[in-house]
């Protein structure tokens, strides 16, 4: 201990006689190590910290495989669900849920401004088959979900502090949803996020009616989850499922036929799915970020050993052993890495705010993210692994040489040979990590651009978009048709609106309703299947989003006035369906009502941007009334600047009726690429800090050359070297040094670049283009850093240079 304390205050004199140099050390290692916890505290929070629930390893969700697509479904019709629930196969309990963010929600009236209130419905045991309890309440029962008694509903706790302000006395009173009353049964916490962040509200799964989904067992509609029984396996729940889904499509051919297989996936991994690949790809990429600065920061530790050889010296002739010296170093290493450490904390606290807010909902879990103890811990680690990482090589190093330099009789000049060696060394590999990571980020950034330039089918410049829910008491009179043609109407007499319609769900956000058609005349009944659903919509919807009618005509007035049976298919559907025939006058029958194609539109990428056009069809919403409104008001001006004036004209209409999302439409567009915007922002932030830093070490390690070799220089001058070559000299050298590391970060980044291929899009992992832009951007970063030292190396005086080293 004693020795312990004799080092720290050895370290604190050494360190307070030049506190410039560790200055900058703790700053370096301040901004690696601050990235490293910062993202940590996102990956533990997200992927790695249980779910906030009782025995959460045991829950499950339950899905089969599709057989139209060979890959995991997750629906379950209420018919299956009450099957599973009767059998309940190595499962304590299960539970349904329905949630389709855009769509789910239930009007909020009565005091104050009406609301549009995301809210899933869910099954009796969905809280107790989670195993949480209430914030304040309770949760819902098996009882609630039972006709006459489903009019209760839980909170989110956001919606508790932002509508009724905290308010306890709120359980057990009633709220107005959908024009009903409901009695507030209790408040969730914060973390609850299931089964979407969004969610402010949970009703009975039993309010669901006839009218709004269909309660068939060949419409799945349902998620599932399930907790697994004491002692039971994974393997042994999906065994029992897979028996019970076998039977069913035994007993129910028309409807279960290939859904015979189950997947059970647990709840931790299906809530963090979309997540995941992302999160270890921010890992990764701010790892090699910190590993860059542990470089940087030990060839610090080298140039400074130079000037410290006379010191180290001395104690060893005074009989310091090799392994006291380099405990000392190392002691001033950790003393740099644990103070660089704790300004990492400081400025993670306020990184993970910056993450969060850059994220802009993206990121599932986030009431979990924090510094914790785990993530202190974490950071505390990391810094002594920092401190030995960037410290034990030079330590040993240069004690080494001052030992084989004393030994050997003191040969002049060998310990500055060997260390340039080694600070080159590390240079190159500084380099190859830093190009490595240029080209990740050079992958994202090219995928990035091509994803949010992709051709979408629609025009969304000029267009406001808004949603809106027709009311229950609306749809029960029947009057649907008229309230929704009364609200089109007033909107498309707003000046400044060329263009006004509407459908049930957005665009390039999915939606369409899987319904079966059979083609006239031929013996495929119910088997076609528009890949990307059946899109409800009104007149004027392609024209307010600048869909173009390729062949027949547009969706009119006169067709919903009249009731016309009448659709219109997307390219994409039209070329499968009838080759090169024109499909205008075709007809498709879907139950037994006849549709006439009059019209084929351009395909739109409906189902997101990442994803090809497929297969769609569009009907009238005069056929298949929905509650569900999404308007848009195409203008030749400010999108924005229609809000006011849609409110109004719709609040003239229904003073009551919650309106929702309103945003120009290419807000929306761009929010449906948060995600890879977040991951190739933060990324290519790493990479461009990461091209600084190995700039920089290439830098140092040319002025440290040039610098000990002054004499050398001064002498090729004085022989007749002209300022030209001395330059060339001292850039090829350097740019030796970026080539190699070039080259080892090339190789490195093609084996790396395999794990972005999950989140690229059109981009290969060993795109060309990206290595020949990194490797120009490297070459032309390194020349600059080479170019400094070689001018003042030309400047030289040969015969001051001459007399500084003689």
């Amino acid at each position: 201990m004693s020795s312990l304390i004799s080092d720290l205050r050895f370290t604190a004199r050494s360190l307070g006689r030049s506190p410039g140099w560790p200055g900058i050390v703790v700053m370096t290692l301040g901004l690696g190590i601050g990235a490293v916890v910062a993202i940590f505290s996102v990956a533990y929070g997200v992927l790695f910290q249980p779910l906030p629930y009782r025995d959460s390893e045991r829950l499950v969700r339950i899905g089969h495989v599709r057989p139209d697509t060979a890959v995991p479904g997750e629906s379950f019709s209420p018919q299956d669900f009450e099957d599973l629930e009767q059998a309940r196969p190595d499962l304590a309990s299960v539970a349904a849920y329905s949630y389709f963010p855009t769509l789910s929600g239930m009007n909020l009236t009565g005091a104050g401004e009406p609301e549009r209130v995301p809210a899933a419905t869910v099954s009796g045991s969905f809280f107790d088959t989670l195993g949480l309890s209430a914030r304040l309440g309770r949760t819902l029962a098996p009882d609630d979900d039972r006709p006459g008694r489903n009019h209760v509903v839980v909170l989110s706790s956001a919606l508790w502090q932002r509508r009724f302000r905290g308010d306890p006395s709120i359980v057990g009173r009633p709220i107005t949803l959908d024009g009903a009353p409901y009695t507030v049964a209790g408040v969730m916490p914060p973390a609850f996020q299931i089964p979407d962040a969004e969610v402010d509200a949970w009703v009975p799964l039993s309010t669901v009616g006839e009218d709004a989904v269909p309660h068939k067992r060949e419409v799945r509609w349902l998620h599932v989850l399930g907790r697994l029984r004491q002692g039971a396996t994974f393997v042994s729940a999906s065994a029992g499922v897979d028996a019970l889904l076998s039977r069913l499509a035994r007993q129910y051919p028309a409807s279960n036929v290939g859904f015979d297989r189950a997947i059970l996936v647990p709840l931790s991994a299906s809530v963090t799915r979309d997540v995941r690949a992302p999160i270890l790809v921010l890992l990764g990429a701010v790892s090699l970020l910190l590993l860059i600065a542990c470089v940087n920061v030990a060839n610090l530790l080298l140039a400074r050993s130079s000037a410290r050889e006379r010191e180290l010296a001395i104690r060893t002739a005074l009989g310091a052993s090799r392994a006291r010296l380099v405990r000392q170093l190392l002691t001033e290493s950790l003393a740099l890495s644990l103070a660089g450490g704790a300004l990492g904390v400081l400025l993670a606290r306020w990184g993970i705010d910056g993450l969060l807010a850059l994220a802009g909902g993206q990121v599932p879990r986030a009431t979990e993210i924090g510094l914790n103890a785990t993530v202190l811990g974490f950071a505390v680690l990391a810094s002594i692994g920092t401190g030995l990482a960037f410290g034990l090589l030079p330590a040993m190093h240069t004690t080494g040489a001052l030992r084989g330099s004393m030994e050997g009789g003191g040969r002049s000049g060998t310990p500055s040979r060997s260390r340039r060696r080694l600070s080159r060394g590390l240079v190159l590999g500084e380099t190859a990590f830093a190009v490595a990571l240029l080209f990740g980020a050079g992958l994202l950034i090219r995928s990035f651009w091509r994803l949010t330039h992709v051709d979408t089918g629609l025009r969304a410049d000029s267009v406001l978009a808004l949603s809106i829910t027709i009311p229950d008491a609306v749809l029960a009179a029947e009057k649907d048709a008229a309230y929704r043609s009364a609200i089109l109407t007033r909107l498309r007499s707003l000046p400044g609106v060329v263009a006004v319609g509407a459908s049930k769900t957005l665009p390039l956000h999915g939606g369409g309703e899987a319904y079966k058609f059979t083609v006239e005349g031929r013996g495929d009944v119910g088997t076609v299947v528009p890949e990307a659903g059946t899109v409800i919509v009104t007149p004027g919807y392609f024209a307010a989003l600048g869909i173009p009618v390729l062949r027949g005509r547009d969706l009119r007035d006169a067709d919903i006035e009249s009731g016309a049976p009448v659709l219109h298919v997307n390219n994409a559907l039209a070329r499968r369906l009838w080759g090169n025939e024109d499909p205008v006058g075709k007809g498709l029958v879907v139950g037994k009502m006849r549709l006439e194609v009059v019209g084929v539109v351009g395909d739109v990428r409906n189902e997101g941007l990442d994803v090809t056009p497929r297969g769609t069809i569009y009907v009238p919403m005069s056929i298949f009334p929905r509650s569900s409104l999404k308007i848009f008001l195409r203008t030749p001006s400010d999108p924005a600047a229609l809000a006011l004036a849609a409110r109004a004209a719709i609040r003239g209409i229904d003073p009551d009726l919650p309106i929702s999302r309103v945003a120009p439409l290419p807000e929306i567009v761009s929010a449906t690429v948060a995600r890879p915007r977040f991951l190739t922002l933060l990324v290519a932030g790493f990479a461009a800090a990461a091209l600084l830093l190995a700039a920089l070490g290439i830098y140092g390690v040319i002025s440290f050359g040039v610098a000990q070799r002054t004499r050398e220089i001064g002498i090729r001058m004085a022989l007749g070297a002209d300022r030209a070559s001395v330059r060339r000299l001292v850039v090829a050298e350097g740019m030796a040094l970026a080539a190699g590391g070039l080259g080892l970060g090339v190789a490195a980044g093609l084996v790396l670049s395999r794990a972005l291929r999950s989140v690229l899009f059109e981009i290969p992992a060993g795109d060309p283009a990206t290595l020949a832009a990194v490797a120009a951007l490297l070459a032309g970063v390194a020349l600059v850093a080479c170019t400094i030292p070689a001018v003042r190396a030309a400047n030289l005086d040969p015969q001051a240079a001459l007399r500084a080293d003689g």
